[in-house]
């Protein structure tokens, strides 16, 4: 399954959040999500190309999620293939046994809600401040296609071309970290 998502760097947080409720979109509660995102260990820099595996270990309410994602045809176009862990030491010890090092931790605030068939996130993240993300999965759509309607409802809600992000949080984090 690939999901296909954009993402935009949010001027006002409460204005969008009114949107969406006018929508119908009910937001979800806040929770807190700590990410950890591995990278094999020829990895130098963020972004990297296509086809390189990811590795990243999400902690939100207790529970600990593992994620394989695999870049397409952009940044923010993955394959993507999820489970739940029961042992995260453990599991980051294989990850790293394995050849993957440590890149980047993100933490992050988020509230979810649906409409449509998309998952909309509202996020406050550690570092770089209030975003909104709005994500389809897709068995073998055109990422492009897609990307370019999700944008087109972000603007509905506000958002302007130049709030666009390109990339994920992991890669903004690190760019900022090793400027």
């Amino acid at each position: 399954m690939k999901e296909v998502e954009v993402k935009a760097k949010l001027r006002n947080k409460d204005k969008v959040v009114k949107k969406l409720q006018d929508l119908g979109c009910d937001l979800s509660e806040e929770i807190i999500q700590t990410d950890k995102v591995f990278a094999p260990n020829d990895v130098t820099n963020l972004p990297t190309g296509r086809n390189l595996p990811f590795l990243r270990i999400r902690e939100s309410k207790d529970k600990y999620l593992l994620t394989l994602k695999i870049p397409q045809s952009n940044s923010l176009d993955k394959y993507e293939q999820e489970t739940y862990v029961t042992d995260p030491a453990a599991l980051e010890n294989i990850i790293l046994r394995i050849g993957f090092k440590l890149m980047v931790t993100i933490r992050k605030y988020r509230r979810k809600c649906t409409y449509n068939s998309w998952e909309i996130c509202v996020d406050k993240v550690e570092g770089l401040g209030d975003f909104v993300e709005v994500e389809q999965l897709s068995e073998d759509g055109d990422s492009e296609k897609i990307q370019s309607e999700l944008f087109n409802f972000l603007k509905t809600l506000g958002i302007e071309d130049a709030d666009r992000e390109h990339f994920g949080y992991d890669v903004l984090i690190w760019q900022k970290q090793n400027k």
